[in-house]
């Protein structure tokens, strides 16, 4: 039986770009060796990297009843920095809205008026409350309606500690 030309070299450039430099699928003992090294200087490094989160502590999270889908909600949350360096809220992801956006609220001339921000800043060793009349989260577009009582995962997004998940709960609103 006749292999096809093409379908042989074909099949040779395949197997050698899988292989790369290995042949017929047998790593010699020093790449062995080698990846050996690199898994286990990477799994002793793991402890001094530290895990996300690590000084940050998140709590009471809440945000207010929206019966009506569309919304845009307030995201409440305490958050701890109990760190010697300066920390900053990046970004928030969750499930029950579209978008979200960073705010502070500019007290300039006239009435208040809320402001996008490219980051929440957290001063090292303070505590910050994410409030409707400073610094807080939008949840905007929301999916679904929210009742008082339900409950739902977001992940904080932190310029140095990494993505945080904290459980959200639907508060009436006071």
């Amino acid at each position: 039986m006749s292999e096809d030309p093409t379908s042989l070299e074909r099949d040779q450039v395949w197997s050698a770009r899988s292989e790369g430099s290995v042949r017929a699928g047998v790593m010699p003992a020093v790449s062995r060796a080698l990846l050996a090294a690199s898994v286990a200087s990477v799994a002793a490094m793991a402890p001094a990297l530290g895990v996300a989160g690590e000084g940050l502590t998140l709590s009471d999270a809440w945000v207010p009843a929206a019966p009506e889908v569309g919304r845009d909600i307030p995201l409440l949350i305490t958050i701890k920095n109990d760190t010697s360096a300066p920390e900053a809220l990046m970004r928030v992801r969750c499930p029950i809205a579209n978008f979200s956006e960073r705010h502070t609220v500019d007290r300039g001339e006239g009435a208040p008026a809320m402001r996008s921000i490219p980051n929440i800043p957290i001063a090292a060793g303070s505590t910050l409350v994410l409030l409707p009349i400073a610094y807080h989260v939008m949840l905007l577009q929301t999916r679904e309606p929210l009742e008082p009582g339900q409950r739902f995962t977001c992940t904080i997004v932190f310029q140095k500690a990494g993505s945080i998940e904290t459980e959200v709960e639907v508060r009436k609103s006071p």
